[in-house]
C-alpha cells in the first residue's frame, strides 16, 4: 500500500542536473582540474563524507573538495539567476493525484533546505508542496538512507509504505536501503546494471508514476484511512 510519495528534487523535479554537472566541471577547470563526465555523473545527490573522498580518489588528493563545490555553487546560482530552471513534465499531475487520493507528497533533496525552496520558487511551483525535506536537517545525506528514514517517520508512515522517486544511483541506493519502494525516472543516465534489483519501477516521466501507484493500491483501495 503506497500512503506516501517522495520526490528526489533536481532531476526529478527540476531539470537542474545538467547545470550541476556543468558547473562541476566548469569550477574543476579553474582550479586546474579535468573532471571526466563520468566524475561528475558519479557524485550526483551525493553528500560531502562520500563526495570528498571519491573526488580525492580519482582526480588526486590535492583536489580542494570544499572550495571547488562552492564554486560550483556560486557557478549554479549565476546560471539559475540569469536563465532560470525548467520544471519536469508531470510534477502538478502527480501532487494533484496524491493529494486527491489522500496520499503524502513530500521532497527529499540533498539540497539545503532554503535553498530548495528559494528554487522551487524560480521555478514557479513554490507553493505545490507543503513538505520540504532538505540535505541540511539530516545528520548525513545520500547515499545513506537517513533522509528517507527521517521523511518517512515524520509522515508517521514506515518506509515500505513510501514510494520514493530517484534519477541517480546515489538516491536509488539511499531509498532502497531505508526500505521504500524505489522507482528511477532516468535523467542524464539510465539505470546501471547493478542498481536494476533495487528498483520497484522505472518510469519515463512523472505522469507514468501515477499509473505505478494506482496498480500497487488497486487491490487494498487506495489512500490513507481517515
Amino acid at each position: 500500500m503506497i500512503r506516501g510519495v517522495i520526490f528526489d528534487m533536481d532531476g526529478i523535479i527540476l531539470d537542474s542536473e545538467k547545470i550541476y554537472f556543468s558547473c562541476w566541471r566548469q569550477s574543476a577547470m579553474e582550479f586546474g582540474f579535468d573532471m571526466k563526465p563520468e566524475y561528475a555523473l558519479a557524485v550526483r545527490s551525493c553528500c560531502q563524507p562520500y563526495a570528498e573522498p571519491y573526488l580525492k580518489r580519482v582526480l588526486g588528493e590535492q583536489f580542494d573538495y570544499l572550495a571547488i563545490r562552492n564554486r560550483r555553487r556560486e557557478l549554479v546560482s549565476e546560471y539559475m539567476a540569469e536563465h532560470g530552471v525548467e520544471v519536469k513534465k508531470g510534477v502538478r499531475e502527480l501532487v494533484s493525484y496524491c493529494r486527491e487520493h489522500n496520499i503524502l507528497p513530500v521532497i527529499a533533496t540533498a539540497t539545503a533546505r532554503k535553498l530548495a525552496e528559494d528554487r522551487l520558487e524560480l521555478a514557479g511551483i513554490g507553493g505545490v508542496f507543503t513538505e520540504i525535506i532538505g540535505g541540511d536537517e539530516v545528520t548525513i545525506g545520500k547515499p545513506h538512507p537517513c533522509i528517507y528514514q527521517t521523511v518517512a517517520a515524520n509522515l508517521g508512515l514506515n518506509p515500505e509504505e513510501c514510494l520514493a522517486l530517484e534519477d541517480s544511483p546515489n538516491g536509488v541506493t539511499a531509498a532502497f536501503a531505508a526500505g521504500c519502494k524505489t522507482v528511477m525516472i532516468p535523467d542524464l543516465t539510465q539505470p546501471e546494471h547493478s542498481i536494476q534489483p533495487l528498483l520497484y519501477g522505472i518510469a519515463e516521466d512523472l505522469t507514468e508514476v501515477i499509473r505505478i501507484i494506482a496498480a500497487a493500491n488497486a487491490e487494498k483501495g487506495e489512500g490513507i484511512e481517515q
